[in-house]
């Protein structure tokens, strides 16, 4: 929603403190009354002392911006130059994008200089880091600071980078965009035919999901659990001229099965951890509660796609299944659900059992019932057509 990203601007330019001065400001002037946007800014602005009369562009610019980057160290004076340039349909000359930065120590992942917002206002800028003690990976952007297409001057990305951030920045937005990158360049490998094993992204890919799966330090589930999801294959449909669905989602299941082989002494330690945390304990709504559901049901789903043979078939049915009889949420039913709705052969009637289950439980209930056909028909199964049909009866 591009209003309220221009919001979120205004509090990125002028801090917390100076967007509450502008709210207050805003309304006493206008409470009650019919307002304008310029009354918005205006009242931002007196606020503040802040000229916002170049910002006001983005009102009247369509379309995304698009800022590149290019960066630059000098070892000998300890700087960094970075170089932002904009592009967008603006018909009064470049906007006033807010671009916050903070730069990494490349060798030790120590953020040696905070979120910085960068204040983008010509076509091009250079901005230097002095003082620096080493060289450094600049996090660009950081929490999605202005609605833009960020994208690197080379037209490359630098997964080496990219696999930096997205296991030890710090900043949760850049965290989860570097992964996306990362994990949809490997895709869009596999699904062109490369073998994985010789290309240099799975190694990228796979040291950032292991750092990431490893970080015991971080309280932040949630951000734990995004990073480690896959890109959508709706997401990844949208960056491809021609969208080939099969495709997309065979290369996406055998990166999944991949990573989940590759990591699977990890994930099911993190997910034993995460259980005996909860376990016993009652239903909570805070962020750390809802975040250790969400990466508890993530491990789950990589667990569960590891089942080729018929041993493992029966360990990620019995698995799923004492997530669902233990789930004290719809979420953590939902999320065993989904699991067990694609397993075959030993694990099948394990799955037909719970299907029941669930039906049975949601006594009538159309919104839970609605789960309940929507999995079912998104499973990962061979004859999902002709089951799909048979719902209707």
């Amino acid at each position: 929603n591009k209003g309220a990203e221009i919001i979120r601007m205004y509090q990125t330019l002028l801090g917390k403190d100076g967007f509450r001065k502008g709210m207050d400001l805003y309304f006493e002037r206008h409470d009650g009354s019919a307002v304008t946007c310029d009354d918005f800014l205006a009242a931002m602005a007196d606020a503040n002392d802040f000229d916002l009369s170049q910002f006001s562009l983005w009102y009247s610019t369509p379309g995304t911006p698009v800022v590149t980057f290019g960066y630059e160290y000098d070892q000998d004076a300890k700087k960094l130059t970075l170089t932002l340039s904009q592009t967008s349909k603006s018909e009064q000359g470049p906007l006033h994008i807010p671009v916050s930065v903070g730069l990494l120590d490349k060798s030790t992942g120590e953020e040696v200089v905070p979120t910085t917002v960068l204040d983008l206002k010509q076509e091009t800028q250079t901005f230097e880091f002095d003082n620096l003690k080493g060289d450094v990976v600049p996090s660009i952007l950081r929490q999605f600071s202005a609605p833009v297409k960020l994208v690197p001057a080379s037209g490359e990305q630098d997964e080496e980078a990219l696999a930096f951030l997205a296991a030890r920045d710090t900043d949760g937005f850049n965290k989860w965009e570097s992964g996306q990158v990362l994990f949809t360049n490997f895709i869009f490998q596999v699904m062109d035919g490369k073998e994985k094993g010789s290309t240099q992204t799975w190694d990228f890919v796979k040291e950032a999901f292991r750092r990431t799966l490893n970080d015991y330090d971080s309280s932040d589930f949630s951000i734990l659990a995004y990073a480690l999801s896959l890109p959508t294959e709706g997401t990844l449909a949208e960056l491809v001229n021609v969208v080939d669905p099969i495709a997309i989602h065979k290369a996406r299941g055998d990166v999944k099965k991949s990573l989940a082989r590759e990591f699977q002494a990890d994930l099911i330690k993190r997910y034993e951890k995460l259980t005996d945390s909860m376990s016993g304990g009652e239903f909570k709504v805070d962020a750390t509660s809802i975040g250790s559901r969400r990466l508890r049901n993530v491990c789950l789903d990589y667990l569960c796609s590891i089942r080729e043979t018929p041993e493992e078939q029966m360990v990620a049915a019995d698995l799923a299944k004492q997530h669902y009889e233990t789930a004290n949420c719809m979420t953590d039913k939902v999320a065993s659900l989904s699991c067990l709705a694609s397993m075959d052969g030993e694990g099948a009637s394990v799955r037909d059992k719970i299907m029941e289950r669930f039906y049975r439980e949601a006594n009538g209930d159309a919104l839970v019932l609605n789960k309940w056909f929507t999995i079912q028909a998104l499973a990962d199964l061979p004859d999902i057509l002709d089951r799909v049909k048979a719902l209707k009866e």
